[in-house]
């Protein structure tokens, strides 16, 4: 017998051991129902998507991991949310106007404010300027502008006093009806 017909044995004894490791993973990601779900969806994914899907649920996870550990700190938890999309609708005409009333407006900025204290947070600061810096790099320059100028007229209102803007009453009126309405009815 030459050296490479006496390596043979062991050598089939490892490969049986992987393959049996190899049936044992398969068979318990078959067993996992969930597992299943998701390895399907993406079967049937386009191939072009696939990237820039996976990219976004490691994103996500990661952010997940980020706020697990900062929820004592920061006091805001981050939960699944059933009505994620992970597909953006392009439409070539514009948006209508009777989409941006000013309530609805008002309640988009009020929730984009009150969640502002968390980007301050350091690791968390570090993603939003990151991913700040990678929105602005997919807008054109006119929008580039729009943003800078809308900006600038935030800044002027949070450093007016909010007692003599115009509109307060309206303002506080609607504010008030909207944080006192039930949960159920927004």
């Amino acid at each position: 017998m030459d050296e490479t017909s006496s390596d043979t044995p062991e050598n089939l004894s490892r490969l049986v051991e992987m393959l049996e490791e190899a049936v044992r993973t398969v068979d318990e990601l078959d067993a996992d129902p969930i597992v299943r779900r998701l390895l399907e969806a993406f079967r049937l994914m386009p191939i072009q998507d696939r990237e820039v899907v996976v990219g976004a649920i490691e994103r996500e996870v990661q952010a997940r991991r980020l706020s697990r550990a900062t929820e004592e700190a920061t006091g805001q938890t981050m939960h699944p949310n059933p009505n994620a999309r992970l597909y953006l609708r392009s439409h070539e005409t514009a948006v209508p106007r009777s989409l941006l009333e000013r309530d609805e407006l008002m309640l988009a900025m009020l929730s984009a404010f009150r969640v502002t204290p968390i980007l301050i947070v350091p690791e968390i600061h570090a993603e939003w300027m990151d991913g700040t810096r990678a929105a602005l790099e997919h807008v054109e320059p006119e929008t580039r502008t729009v943003v800078a100028q809308l900006l600038r007229e935030v800044l002027a209102m949070v450093e007016e006093d909010v007692s003599t803007s115009p509109g307060d009453a309206t303002a506080h009126a609607s504010l008030h009806a909207l944080e006192h309405e039930p949960a159920k009815a927004r």
